[in-house]
């Protein structure tokens, strides 16, 4: 243990043994030669105090004769009676003591920067004691150019102290930690819930803003910033910002405050249904148009939705196609729900119902032309006007046969049609292609009939026949067995498609639209007509020879 001894009572000593290494007295500087310093503690002789041993952070301000310094024992060479004693041992074994004792209570301590340590941190003064400061410690408050940092009085907490390695690092870092626990803690207990304050907006992020409320930062959920639902805080909020803000909750332990800008003011929902009942035609501005529907202002903060299927009497498969951002519209009110903050808009039904009229408009035999709008397996679906479609079944689409609607229309094309049938109260419309053009197997049967003689080229081959090209539109099947008078097996044997062929009508199906033919028998016909022609001739030569016989048996 340190003994410190005063200079009075030293001069009572005639021993130097009475000293002991290790003991700290308080002497005067009596004499400052080259390398040491001669302090007066009381003996006989004076101490030898070497300039290296003087306090480190003593170079700039010198040692003066006569100053009062505490110096630590450090040698005592008896034989001489020669004490040696050093200013910088005394100065850390005092402070070396404070600074256990401040690291043991977590107290602060205060220090002056001096030097930079390069790529590490930098040296500290603590009261003539040095200390080591990690860069990574200094605090995100202050510069890290030692010019700027040189000089300056700081407060730190001491992270490590070995008095035997004479190592301490102390850190500023820690230090504003505790000062912001401290802040934390001070904020917490002066705000209360339901308190407005002003502060300054610190980040925008997607589900909100943090707001510092004097040193801490509390959030402002999107939910909270307006009454109307946002995907984002809105673009009017920006870093820097000041903003009045409400307290709606605390928590200590998690350390999390949540604020509102919203309740600041009335929530415009109370009494919304009494706003707007339903039934009433509305106006409003459109907002925004999402896929599914087009949002509408009705005031402030309250906005209701007009869904896709609400906006016309039309079939729109995007609601840009019907309206757009800024435009006014009206629209009635179908629902209102307070509690989930939600209205239910309808744009069609401020307008009329164009299936009021339908059948006045649209009577059975009329020919209208429209746009197709979708094509489907069974047949194809034609809008005639705003909110009025008809369907074209594939029977319909033609009077030849179609495999698949979309292999003759496609969405887009307009065509004519002819009304077949009208359903008001099903809001259905039947419609007709085929009928709306001439039938062209009565252009056929105005031009032939059983009998008749038809030329064509062949359009088909199958393993029971071949089908001919009579009209543009009606084709006939002439079946293997009326190819020819010879034997065929195969139609393939002697016919190919584009070959060109005449052929007699041999039957005609009304019903099933069917013209049946025959090779065969022009063929037998024509070799009727060459037989009988021959016949004929025969005939006519047997009538010469006989009446040249005749003539000769008169002797004429």
């Amino acid at each position: 243990m340190e003994e410190k001894i005063k200079m009075e009572e030293a001069f009572d000593e005639t021993d130097v043994r009475t000293y002991s290494r290790g003991d700290t007295i308080t002497g005067s500087v009596v004499q400052v030669e080259e390398k040491d310093i001669l302090v007066d503690i009381g003996y006989k002789s004076e101490g030898i105090l070497p300039k290296s041993e003087l306090s480190p952070f003593r170079e700039e301000e010198g040692i003066d004769t006569g100053e009062e310094v505490e110096v630590l024992v450090t040698y005592i060479d008896e034989e001489k009676g020669t004490v040696y004693v050093s200013e910088k041992q005394a100065a850390y074994e005092r402070k070396i003591g404070e600074l256990e004792e401040a690291f043991k209570n977590d107290e602060t301590i205060t220090g002056t920067i001096t030097e930079e340590v390069k790529s590490a941190g930098y040296h500290v003064n603590i009261d003539g004691i040095q200390a080591f400061l990690p860069g990574s410690h200094l605090g995100s408050d202050m510069p890290s150019v030692i010019s700027e940092l040189e000089g300056k009085e700081l407060k730190f907490k001491i992270l490590e102290l070995s008095r035997k390695n004479r190592n301490i690092v102390i850190s500023r870092r820690e230090y504003l930690n505790e000062k912001q626990e401290e802040r934390i803690d001070e904020i917490f207990e002066e705000l209360e819930a339901g308190e407005t304050i002003t502060g300054e907006i610190k980040s925008v992020v997607d589900f909100g803003l943090f707001v510092d409320i004097g040193g801490f930062e509390g959030l402002v959920h999107r939910s909270e910033i307006s009454w109307k639902d946002l995907p984002a805080p809105p673009d009017e909020y920006e870093e820097g910002d000041e903003v009045d803000v409400k307290v709606i909750d605390l928590d200590r332990e998690e350390e999390k405050i949540s604020l509102s800008i919203k309740r600041l003011t009335p929530n415009p929902w109370e009494g919304v249904s009494d706003r707007y009942p339903v039934g009433e035609t509305v106006e409003g501005e459109v907002v925004s148009i999402t896929d599914f529907g087009a949002f509408i202002e009705l005031e402030e903060d309250v906005e209701g939705l007009i869904h896709i299927s609400e906006l016309s009497w039309g079939y729109p498969e995007d609601p840009h196609e019907v309206v757009e951002v800024g435009e006014t519209v009206e629209a009635e009110v179908l629902e209102v729900d307070e509690e989930e903050q939600r209205i239910s808009l309808s744009a069609r039904k401020s307008q009329q119902d164009p299936w009021e009229k339908i059948e006045d408009v649209y009577e059975p035999g009329t020919e209208v032309s429209g746009k197709v709008t979708k094509v489907t397996d069974f047949g194809a679906f034609v809008q005639l006007e705003e909110g009025v479609e008809g369907l074209v079944h594939v029977s319909e689409l033609s009077w030849d046969h179609v495999n698949h609607p979309s292999d003759m229309l496609s969405e887009g094309d307009k065509v004519n049609t002819q009304v077949l049938e009208v359903n008001k109260q099903d809001r259905r419309i039947s419609l007709s292609i085929k009928q709306a053009q001439k039938d062209p197997w009565h252009e056929f049967q105005d031009l032939y009939s059983v009998g008749s003689k038809v030329k064509g080229e062949i359009s088909e081959i199958k393993d029971f026949g071949a089908f001919i090209q009579i009209t543009d539109d009606v084709e006939g099947l002439i079946h293997v067995s009326e190819i020819s008078t010879e034997k065929v097996s195969t139609p393939e044997d002697v016919l190919e498609v584009g070959d060109e062929v005449e052929a007699k009508i041999i039957g005609i199906n009304d019903e099933k639209r069917q013209v049946r033919l025959s090779i065969r028998i022009l063929q037998e016909e024509e070799q009727g007509e060459a037989q009988d022609s021959d016949s004929d001739e025969d005939e006519s030569e047997h009538e010469t020879i006989s009446m040249r016989e005749h003539l000769e048996d008169k002797g004429l």
